[in-house]
């Protein structure tokens, strides 16, 4: 599964963590009300294991890339 994600970056204390504002799959589903938008996240491995249990595919199955707006 590939999906594509547009982060929000300076969150957290430092400003060194991201949240979520999209996310995509390559069929055009946006996933809206799936995920914890308020959450943050220190990196993208981070994200990648957050949402594999969020869609329910194996951590290996899915290949996450930043949206080109």
């Amino acid at each position: 599964m590939n999906l594509e994600y547009y982060p929000i970056r300076g969150r957290g204390v430092l400003g060194d963590k991201f949240q979520l504002a999209r996310v995509k799959d390559e069929a055009g589903n946006m996933y809206k009300g799936q995920f914890d938008q308020a959450m943050h996240f220190s990196s993208e491995a981070e994200l990648k294991t957050y949402l594999a249990g969020v869609l329910s595919v194996a951590e290996g199955e899915l290949s996450i890339a930043k949206m080109d707006l």
